[in-house]
């Protein structure tokens, strides 16, 4: 009944902060710090020097932000040496503007509740196999006690992101006491660690810090806190030791230094597959996992080679950023695939020796005009339906995520079928008639099929072809009301469009604007704009280095302040 009891006394911390709605508490008085599981404040942590760049503008208030899936499976971890695997069985996070991470829509169901106790028990029961690797204590030395408390301390300090408060240090004593009362030494570690995954200060990116006056616009964040957001921004985790060190020790207390620290997390392996997820997120690649091909007209569309298509965006992003000159150019244009036995063959290319699984890089044919990321047999294939392509999908996403001019949703009394494959030989026909229509299927159709047709050289599943249904295809399009005037004028296929996009400033800024949503965890606001132009000349001086954008997300206003508290 211990195990029992502690379920229920350690999961009523969740359920009540999942009812918060801020970052800061508004039952609060202005200025007075909160945090530390509930149970008494934290105390207060170094904060940075650097003034505002635009000190009378106010930062936008971010609602409070819960760890997504992809960033609790990183935290523990890292937090514990486990297998994270069990945290799939989480609820699946909602999308906004492509991203899971925006925090206006990480609420808490009464089903996360649930799957958030059940998880952290496999997870605590996994890190106390190996009970001396984990605590890092000599229980026969020093005693059952000690050793568990000097663990409170350090789990905390990593789990809560800051160092930890007597208040912190007792409450995980007490899930510890519940565990070890009546149990062993190594059931009290396994429910103290079943606190700490489901405490407030874990699952959500508590930020605190007071205001020095109750005018203040802008609140500075103390060192913890940017530690906190650079981690998660650079890791999708949880900041290591390392990292904690460096704001204790003043290593955050100014840009410089944290664009130091920020090139080099970057450098580190784990940078990979956090910067990776944002690709996945931006393209809609994560939407393999549910894509179907029809089974008639794409027979060769297997599990195996969906796998493959997943696989490869990692690895080309990979090469741009980490091997690579690291430029939205070569990531817009580069001829190259990475490909194991499955995907050669949709690009018709020679298997690579050695590839039946692993991935090779391969150049692609110049006869087909492949174009970076845009022709991506995965970004094609989840940019169309099931028995056709779709340039309404294609076009839609290059005028969304390349330009941030997104179409306005189709009114709710018009047709929205997709047209069957037999009434036309060719898409550009059978789609002819949005642009015939009247002006409310014309006004957004002509935004996205002009760019969208200039895709049919590739078919539903990405292989290249000149016909449809017997017909030569036409891949000229045009992209019409861009800001950029460079922009403007027609073009033949993907890769004459690519180039244009790839010297564009509409679309640097646009680069911008997606990194800041997803490190913002929310969507830009008017008061944003000085922290966006910081981004944008930054990506523009840089000749449009990727990393250096990630870099410059770092140096802004957003990042380093927060809307004061207000009761």
């Amino acid at each position: 009944m211990l195990f029992d009891r502690a379920r229920v006394v350690w999961a009523f911390p969740l359920i009540l902060a999942a009812g918060c709605g801020t970052g800061e508490d508004p039952s609060s008085p202005p200025g007075q710090a909160q945090g530390g599981s509930g149970t008494g404040g934290k105390p207060a942590g170094p904060g940075p020097v650097e003034m505002a760049s635009c000190p009378a503008q106010p930062v936008p208030r971010t609602p409070l932000r819960r760890l997504t899936r992809f960033e609790y499976q990183n935290a523990v971890r890292d937090l514990l040496n486990v297998d994270p695997s069990p945290a799939v069985e989480l609820p699946a996070d909602e999308i906004t503007n492509s991203f899971d991470n925006n925090s206006a829509v990480l609420t808490v169901s009464a089903l996360h509740a649930e799957k958030y106790v059940l998880v952290s028990e496999e997870l605590a029961k996994q890190a106390v196999k190996d009970l001396n690797a984990l605590v890092g204590c000599d229980v026969a030395a020093q005693g059952e006690t000690t050793c568990a408390r000097a663990f409170a301390k350090k789990l905390g300090r990593r789990a809560f992101r800051r160092p930890t408060t007597e208040a912190d240090e007792q409450s995980l004593m007490t899930a510890f006491e519940a565990g070890h009362t009546g149990g062993s030494y190594a059931e009290g570690i396994e429910v103290m660690l079943r606190a700490a995954l489901q405490s407030p200060d874990f699952l959500y990116r508590l930020e605190t810090t007071s205001a020095a006056d109750g005018t203040t616009q802008q609140v500075p964040l103390d060192a913890y806190e940017i530690a906190t957001r650079l981690s998660f921004l650079i890791w999708s985790s949880i900041p290591d030791d390392a990292l904690l060190d460096a704001a204790a020790s003043g290593g955050l207390d100014s840009k410089a230094k944290v664009a130091e620290k920020a090139r080099k997390m970057l450098a580190e392996p784990r940078a990979r597959a956090a910067v990776s997820s944002f690709f996945e997120q931006w393209t809609g690649s994560r939407r393999l996992a549910v894509t179907t091909k029809s089974t008639t007209a794409f027979p060769d569309f297997t599990l195996e080679l969906g796998a493959a298509m997943a696989a490869e965006l990692p690895a080309f992003v990979d090469h741009v950023l980490w091997s690579g000159d690291r430029s939205l150019k070569t990531l817009l244009t580069a001829p190259v695939a990475f490909v194991s036995a499955p995907l050669a063959a949709v690009y018709g290319v020679s298997t690579p020796a050695g590839s039946a699984t692993a991935l090779q890089r391969v150049d692609l044919p110049a006869t087909q005009d492949r174009s970076g990321i845009l022709t991506q047999a995965g970004f094609l294939s989840v940019q169309a339906h099931p028995d056709q392509t779709s340039p309404v999908l294609r076009g839609k996403f290059v005028r969304s995520m390349l330009l941030c001019q997104p179409p306005s949703p189709p009114p709710p009394d018009i047709d929205v079928t997709i047209p069957d494959v037999t009434e036309a030989a060719t898409a550009r026909e059978r789609l002819s008639g949005h642009l015939a229509a009247g002006a409310s299927c014309s006004g957004c159709h002509i935004l996205m099929d002009p760019i969208g047709l200039a895709f049919e050289h590739f078919d539903a599943m990405g292989r290249y072809r000149e016909t449809e249904a017997g017909a030569a295809l036409d891949v000229s399009g045009e992209i019409t009301a861009a800001t950029d005037p460079s922009l403007s004028g027609s073009f033949v296929g993907v890769r004459a469009m690519a180039e244009k996009l790839a010297g564009s400033s509409q679309v640097r800024a646009c680069m911008a604007t997606q990194w800041f949503r997803y490190a913002a965890g929310r969507s830009e606001a008017e008061a944003d704009e000085c922290s966006l132009g910081v981004m944008r000349d930054t990506f523009g001086a840089s000749g449009g280095d990727l990393l250096e954008l990630i870099v410059a997300t770092t140096q802004t206003d957003a990042f380093w302040f927060r809307s004061p508290i207000t009761p």
